[in-house]
C-alpha cells in the first residue's frame, strides 16, 4: 500500500470565512535571557508557587499587565509576546486528538506554540485558546481563553474535561501531557497508532509526529508526519495490516506545506522537524518532574500513616526503608529522563526551517566559557551536552527537596565518574565533565548541593 501525502486547501476553499484565526497551544519559560546565579536565586524566590497563566491573571487584574485583542488572530499575537513564546516553535496536529476537534482536519490542522513552562493550542475560527501549563507545585494545569474582545481577558480553568486523558496510564497516573504519534484518515480521524503510547525522545524517529505536519529534514530514518490513509476510519477493517503497508521514510521531508493546506490561516508555515524534537524531549520530562513530585508526597504521606497507626520508630535519616525506595525509585527515573538515558539516535543531519533553533540556543544560560545545556547536536542525538535544559524550570526548582536531594546525588555520582551504571553507558567521560562543569556554573541550587556533600554523599 502506497503512503500519500496531504492534498491542500486553496484559498478559495476558504472564501466566505471570517478573517483567518490560528490558535495554538503553548509552553511559556519565564526566562527570556540568560541569567546570573544570583539572579536565578531571585527569580525563583518570586514565584511565590504560581504557575505563569495564574501569574498572567493577577498581573491582569491589577493592571500590571494588558492582552490587546488582534481582529485577526485574537489575544494569540499578544499572549505569545507577553508569555515570551517564539513563534518559531509553532508546530501543526492534523489528527483530529484535541479539545476542540470538530474544528481539525487535515486541511485545518491545530496550532501549538511551547516554551518551559505553558503550552497552548488552538484552532482556525475557534472559539478559545486552550492552554496548558507546568505548576510548580501540581504538575499540568490547564485552562481556556474565551476569544472575545470585549471585557478583559479571562481564563477559565478546566479540570474534569482536561483531565479525562490528562490524568492516565500515559502520564504516569498524574496530571501531565500528552504528544501522540497516529494514523489519520484523510478527514484527520484517527486510525491506528504509529508508536503505542506517549511519544517520548525513546521513540524512534521514523515512529514520531503521525499526524502532525513536519517542515524540514529529519535525516536519513525519516519520520511519520505529513502521512495520511486515503481511506477513511469506516472503510480499514484490519487496522494494523493497514498500518503495515504505511512506510515512513526520508520522502516526508519538506520545506513547505503549502501543498497541504492555506498556510496564510496561521502566524508562520512552518512546524519545523527541531521544534518538534525539542519538544517530545520536554513533554516527556515534565512528565517525569511530575511523577517524581507525586510519589515523594505519596510515600511520605504513606510513611506517616504508618507511623501513627503502628508506633514503629523512624530512622535517623527521616524516612523508614520502604519510604527511601520509593523516593530512589522515583528520583532515578528522573534522572535517567534529565541525561536522556534511552534516547533514540538520530540518523542526521537534522534541518529544520523556522528559526526555532537560534531562538531555543540563545536562551542559555551559558557558563563561563559560553556552553549551555541548550546547545543542539542534530547529527546523532538531540543535544550536545546529552542533559535537560529543563533542570533549570521552575517546576524541577519546585520539587520536594528529599527528590532534588535524591537527584542530586545521583548526578553528582553519574557525572563525576563514580557511577557506572549501564543506563548511563551513553555519556563519554568527556561529556560527563562538560556536563558538570555547565551544572557548577550555571546551576545555583545543584552547586550548593556539591560543594556541601560532594563525594561523600551516597546515592
Amino acid at each position: 500500500m502506497k503512503t500519500s501525502r496531504l492534498p491542500g486547501a486553496t484559498p478559495s476553499m476558504l472564501r466566505g470565512l471570517p478573517s483567518p484565526l490560528a490558535l495554538a497551544l503553548v509552553l511559556t519559560a519565564a526566562v527570556a535571557t540568560p541569567l546570573s546565579l544570583d539572579a536565578q536565586t531571585a527569580a525563583s524566590a518570586t514565584t511565590d508557587g504560581l504557575d505563569p497563566v495564574a501569574r498572567l491573571t493577577e498581573a491582569l487584574a491589577d493592571g500590571r499587565e494588558t492582552l490587546a485583542y488582534d481582529t485577526a488572530w485574537g489575544y494569540l499575537p499578544a499572549l505569545l509576546e507577553t508569555l515570551e513564546i517564539p513563534v518559531s516553535s509553532q508546530g501543526l496536529v492534523f489528527s483530529r486528538t484535541s479539545l476542540q476537534t470538530d474544528r481539525i482536519a487535515t486541511w485545518a490542522p491545530r496550532a501549538v506554540y511551547f516554551n518551559d513552562d505553558v503550552y497552548v493550542g488552538g484552532v482556525q475560527e475557534g472559539p478559545i485558546l486552550e492552554i496548558a501549563t507546568v505548576d510548580p507545585d501540581d504538575g499540568a494545569r490547564f485552562y481556556t481563553l474565551a476569544q472575545r474582545a470585549d471585557g478583559t481577558p479571562r481564563f477559565q480553568e478546566e479540570t474534569t474535561t482536561c483531565l479525562m486523558c490528562h490524568e492516565s496510564k500515559l502520564t504516569g497516573g498524574v496530571p501531565g501531557f500528552l504528544m501522540l504519534s497516529t494514523l489519520a484518515d484523510r478527514s484527520g480521524y484517527p486510525v491506528t497508532e504509529f508508536h503505542a503510547g506517549s511519544t517520548t525522545h525513546a521513540t524512534p524517529l521514523e515512529d514520531r509526529w503521525g499526524g502532525w505536519y513536519v517542515t524540514g529534514d529529519a535525516g536519513e530514518q525519516g519520520h511519520a508526519g505529513n502521512i495520511r490513509s486515503e481511506r477513511t476510519v469506516h472503510e480499514i477493517d484490519d487496522r494494523a495490516r493497514h498500518l503495515a503497508g504505511m512506510h515512513p521514510g526520508p520522502e516526508t521531508a519538506t520545506d513547505t506545506l503549502d501543498a497541504f493546506f492555506y498556510t496564510g490561516a496561521y502566524l508562520t508555515p512552518h512546524s519545523d522537524v527541531v521544534a518538534l524534537l525539542v519538544l517530545t524531549h520536554q513533554v516527556h520530562v515534565h512528565n517525569l518532574i511530575s511523577a517524581a513530585a507525586h510519589e515523594a508526597q505519596e510515600a511520605l504521606r504513606d510513611q506517616r500513616a504508618i507511623v501513627s497507626t503502628t508506633g514503629r520508630a523512624v530512622p535517623e535519616d527521616g524516612y523508614l526503608p520502604a519510604t527511601r525506595v520509593r523516593l530512589r525509585r522515583a528520583s532515578e527515573e528522573l534522572v535517567q529522563g534529565l541525561l536522556l538515558a534511552d534516547e533514540a539516535p538520530l540518523q542526521g543531519p537534522v534541518r529544520g526551517t523556522s528559526g526555532f533553533r537560534q531562538d531555543f540556543e540563545e536562551r542559555g544560560p551559558f557558563d563561563a566559557r559560553g556552553r549551555s545545556l541548550r546547545e543542539l547536536d542534530l547529527q546523532t542525538r538531540l543535544f550536545r551536552w546529552p542533559m535537560s535544559f529543563l533542570v533549570y524550570s521552575d517546576a524541577f526548582a519546585a520539587l520536594p527537596e528529599v527528590v532534588k536531594e535524591q537527584v542530586f546525588a545521583r548526578l553528582e555520582s553519574v557525572l563525576s565518574g563514580r557511577e557506572g551504571a549501564v543506563a548511563y553507558v551513553h555519556l563519554t567521560a568527556d561529556q560527563k565533565a562538560t556536563i558538570q562543569e555547565i551544572l557548577l556554573d550555571t546551576h545555583a541550587e545543584y552547586r550548593g548541593w556539591v560543594d556541601a556533600h560532594g563525594a561523600d554523599e551516597t546515592p
